[in-house]
């Protein structure tokens, strides 16, 4: 029976040859954007790790001629002022380097006896406790802390399991712009977005005199209306007397950047929508017109016995051969991409793209085919050997 097929399909190879490579090039399209929409959706599954309702930040424009006494004096009053207000829980200074703002700030270097690179995210004490970090081990550092041998650093897991393994970190002593202790290992903080990669991170603490405290972060109570942005600003133009600062919300910033994935996502699978749609118009065309084309053939295998399953079964299996043949040629090229590690993209995403693509090319195919090789199977003997 195979052999057979397999003749027949070798038979009207030219005509054969247009449907593969249609299916060949199908493949290959599904292939590239489910492993995007894959390689996307899996990393948007990973939590945050913080807090984004109910959350403020203030972009502060302070003057650079202020000294650190200065700077100490203006965040302790802003901190008090602002903590003051009904609608707010608690507030946190970061540097400028924060949640969705698209820039990083990175290091990386040997003095460990091996390579460590490390997104820095600097803020103050209360940052755990504004943001809802999730520790994991250890603590989050205290004022205190600042007058210890050691500056005090908390890392995330993901740089824990990717240079420490099993090995127990708390109070390690790491080579990181100086000697740093670690205090404490956060589970999960992807500050660049949804739909971006957790990288290796390092949280350094820094006391209100610092500089580089230019963003304020600020908690709300739940189901605070949107007109206390009002009072807010208020409050930090009379303390700062500047103002020039920006006040957006955290979740908003999530959704407008996570929009920049979503909107080309589904945009790419409507696209292939469209695609799947024209592969199947293009078969179910193909095949009435090779049944038709065929008639009396179909009409010779029913008087000499076929049944109309076996018809049916027939054409049905001539059509998954040429669309196997065309997938199995798109296949081999799709599992290089892997293999040769061309891009930045986990090995198993490809492999499920691969199984998704398949499995949707054979049931398109399938359903395609049925319609058809049911209309061959019910063509009567004698009219068609009539007809010829």
């Amino acid at each position: 029976m195979i052999k057979h097929i397999l003749t027949l399909v070798w038979n009207k190879k030219r005509t054969n040859m247009l449907m593969m490579l249609e299916i060949f090039l199908a493949f290959l399209i599904l292939f590239s954007v489910f492993t995007f929409a894959i390689n996307f959706l899996r990393m948007y599954q990973s939590p945050l790790g913080f807090a984004t309702r109910d959350a403020l930040l203030v972009q502060l424009m302070l003057d650079d001629g202020m000294d650190s006494v200065a700077h100490l004096e203006m965040r302790q009053q802003l901190r008090r002022e602002v903590e003051l207000l009904p609608a707010v829980q608690t507030t946190s200074f970061n540097s400028g380097v924060t949640m969705f703002s698209g820039s990083m700030w990175t290091t990386s270097n040997n003095d460990n006896g091996f390579l460590l690179e490390t997104c820095i995210y600097h803020a103050d004490e209360q940052f755990a406790a504004a943001a809802s970090l999730n520790l994991v081990e250890g603590r989050w550092p205290e004022v205190s802390d600042q007058n210890n041998k050691y500056a005090p650093v908390v890392i995330n897991r993901r740089l824990r399991e990717a240079y420490f393994g099993d090995k127990p970190v708390i109070d390690s002593i790491i080579m990181l712009d100086g000697e740093k202790k670690i205090m404490g290992v956060v589970d999960h903080f992807k500050y660049q977005g949804e739909f971006e990669t957790e990288r290796p991170l390092t949280f350094f603490f820094l006391p209100l005199h610092d500089e580089n405290l230019r963003t304020l972060y600020v908690r709300l109570k739940p189901n605070t209306p949107p007109e206390f942005e009002e009072e807010l600003n208020k409050t930090i133009a009379r303390v700062t007397r500047r103002r020039d600062f920006v006040i957006s919300s955290v979740d908003a910033d999530r959704v407008r950047q996570s929009r920049q994935v979503w909107v080309p996502m589904i945009t790419a699978l409507l696209i292939c929508g469209f695609l799947i749609l024209n592969v199947a118009l293009g078969l179910f065309g193909v095949l009435y017109y090779n049944i038709s084309k065929r008639r009396a053939e179909i009409g010779l295998r029913r008087a000499l016995g076929a049944t109309q399953g076996a018809i049916t079964r027939q054409f049905t299996a001539e059509v998954m051969v040429v669309a196997a043949a065309g997938m199995l040629l798109a296949i081999l090229i799709a599992v290089q991409f892997p293999l040769l590690a061309v891009f930045d993209v986990p090995a198993e995403n490809f492999y499920w793209s691969i199984l998704a693509t398949t499995i949707l090319i054979l049931l398109v195919v399938l359903i395609c085919a049925f319609s058809p090789s049911r209309q061959a199977a019910a063509v009567q003997p004698a009219v068609a050997l009539h007809e010829e």
